[in-house]
């Protein structure tokens, strides 16, 4: 309970003071406990007696008229008790109709609905709610389209100031929605809720509530509804809308521009889920549970691309694409298979986990002024293959992206294709793109994902027997010695060179999900191996040239660290696994 939202102080805090009061004063009185304390116990003693009696200053009467009254603990705040009461009677489960006939600004004692006497919870509401509660609690007819837009730019003036709540900010605007009088008011002010629901994440570090992100999924869904229900409204962030465009109601048949970015949006929504299963434990089920709200940011992606396709704006949805190639293309065909029942079954899993907080927030208020119908499907649509989904998609990407889209598409698509042992087609793609020729012109995480594509092109490679092109693919990631870096799946440690605080923190939060990483152990293995199938033949066929041509200067390093050593231990890790099959190759072992 939030003390500074109580009209009164509770009796229980009181009671707890005059408690904690004898207590410092029994202990103040045993003189022979005092000469035994420590200095650090008797100081501790001290200041918990000099903040006691400065705290109980601003109660002094109220801790008074309960001495007096010590007998009779529930008699002594009678008044009070009933004043209580009669706050509660104002929340969120009354009767609207009643609320309109109240006029004064202090609160009034009021008869609880029938619920309320069925044991059902109340919601204590705090006395900023219960004003924007009276203020819109009447006749419809009475509330206008000046009065909902006057309050809203209040709201939103109040947004980023000290003392203002992020949640209580996102639960006015909130309620704000249910009383707006034209679509495109309401519109306007979904799209400020997403705002304040992307605030209340606390820092770059952290990521956003889960319960809020779900939230914010739902309220993007909604603004997809209302703009396919009305046509004629057209979300713009380029030029900034007259004063009163939201004022035309849903029969207004010219067109009605209504600032907002669904793309921005969308990203950001993404990011977020990104960044949460950074932070997430993933040796816990919560990382489990994270994983399954994968499909309800797929639907909203589908339905957003949808409405950008039949708008015409491709250029868009082209990016919206990406966002949903980049969910998919790391994942083999059982995995994607998985998450295609996993959509199928969660839709009834997900009504009746997530009805019960709107059935709450629903119940504040009267019904919705604007109803908004579902249009657009809640549930993904996935088909059979994954190959069919990245062939739609990257194919919208080639045709109407920008550059740096494209790029990510066709490093997406390599991958994919080297994921399903198609290495022709992967290494062609690779080839026509001429990716690899200005890659260290782009920005990191287009380098972390090209780094992850020449890794699992490498590993296709081994899997269909070219030994030697999978030993190209995979000799430049282990040429530095950095491949955790440079695949963004861990940080090495350098003794060489320090890194600052700033350079861990950006490091850490391009880190790849723990669902995404490709085996390093696996890699290393394949990497070692090529390199002894090529090294070994070519020392054997040079052995008196001493200027003969290294194939692999790590394979050669191993051997010659392995040769030096007297006593062979048992082995730890891959390398050591393969320090005595690089000695005894050679001898045609």
């Amino acid at each position: 309970m939030r003390v500074t939202e109580s009209d009164r102080v509770p009796n229980l805090y009181i009671k707890c003071l005059v408690m904690l009061e004898d207590f410092l004063a029994e202990a103040l009185a045993n003189k022979e406990a005092k000469k035994k304390m420590s200095s650090s116990n008797h100081k501790a003693l001290n200041s918990m007696k000099q903040k006691l009696t400065k705290n109980n200053k601003q109660y002094e009467e109220l801790i008074n008229k309960y001495r007096e009254n010590s007998e009779s603990d529930e008699v002594m705040f009678e008044g009070g008790d009933a004043n209580e009461e009669s706050d509660g009677s104002g929340s969120e489960f009354e009767d609207p109709s009643q609320l309109g006939e109240s006029t004064d600004e202090e609160d009034e004692a009021e008869e609880p609905e029938d619920d309320a006497a069925d044991g059902a919870w109340e919601k204590k509401l705090s006395k900023k709610d219960r004003l924007m509660d009276r203020e819109f609690k009447k006749d419809p007819s009475e509330i206008t389209w000046d009065t909902v837009n006057k309050k809203f730019k209040e709201v939103v003036a109040a947004r980023g100031r000290k003392g203002t709540g992020k949640f209580e900010l996102v639960e006015q605007l909130t309620f704000l929605t249910r009383v707006a009088k034209t679509p495109a008011q309401k519109l306007e002010i979904l799209f400020t809720v997403i705002s304040a629901q992307f605030d209340v994440n606390p820092g770059l570090s952290e990521h956003m509530p889960i319960n809020v992100w779900k939230k914010c999924v739902q309220n993007m869904l909604g603004i997809v509804d209302i703009l396919v229900q009305y046509p004629n409204i057209v979300v713009d962030d380029m030029i900034e809308p007259d004063e009163n465009e939201t004022q035309k109601g849903a029969d207004y048949n010219g067109t009605i521009r209504v600032w907002g970015n669904l793309v921005a949006f969308l990203e950001r929504i993404d990011n977020e889920f990104f960044k949460s299963l950074q932070c997430i434990d993933p040796h816990t089920r919560e990382y489990v549970e994270r994983l399954r709200d994968k499909p309800m940011f797929l639907v909203l992606a589908q339905n957003v691309q949808e409405y950008l396709e039949r708008n015409g704006d491709l250029k868009s949805a082209a990016k919206v694409a990406l966002r949903r190639v980049e969910q998919i293309y790391y994942k083999p065909q059982e995995v994607y298979d998985a998450m295609r029942k996993l959509a199928e079954l969660s839709e009834a899993a997900d009504g009746d986990k997530d009805g019960v907080e709107p059935k709450v927030e629903e119940s504040r208020g009267p019904s919705a002024f604007v109803v908004t119908l579902e249009l657009v499907s809640r549930k993904p649509t996935f088909p059979e293959n994954s190959r069919a989904l990245m062939d739609i998609l990257v194919s919208l990407i080639y045709k109407n992206g920008d550059e740096r889209t494209k790029a990510r598409a066709i490093l997406c698509d390599i991958y994919h294709h080297a994921l399903f042992d198609e290495f022709s087609i992967a290494r062609d793609l690779l080839l026509m793109s001429h990716l690899q020729d200005n890659i260290q012109h782009m920005d990191v995480s287009t380098q972390i994902l090209f780094n992850r594509a020449m890794a699992q092109v490498g590993l296709c490679a081994f899997r269909v027997g070219l030994i030697a092109d999978g030993h190209g693919c995979l000799s430049e990631l282990y040429s530095g010695g950095r491949v955790k870096e440079l695949l963004a799946q861990g940080i090495s440690q350098n003794r060489y060179h320090e890194k600052t605080p700033e350079q861990e923190r950006l490091e850490r939060r391009r880190q790849m999900p723990y669902h995404m990483h490709i085996n390093l152990e696996l890699l290393e293995a394949v990497h070692l191996i090529c390199a002894m199938l090529l090294e070994v033949p070519n020392m054997a066929a040079n052995t008196l040239d001493s200027k003969r041509k290294m194939i692999s200067k790590t394979f050669r390093r191993l051997l010659e660290v392995s040769e030096r050593q007297t006593f062979t231990g048992p082995p730890d890790n891959v390398r050591d696994h393969q320090g005595p099959l690089q000695g005894r190759f050679p001898e045609g072992l």
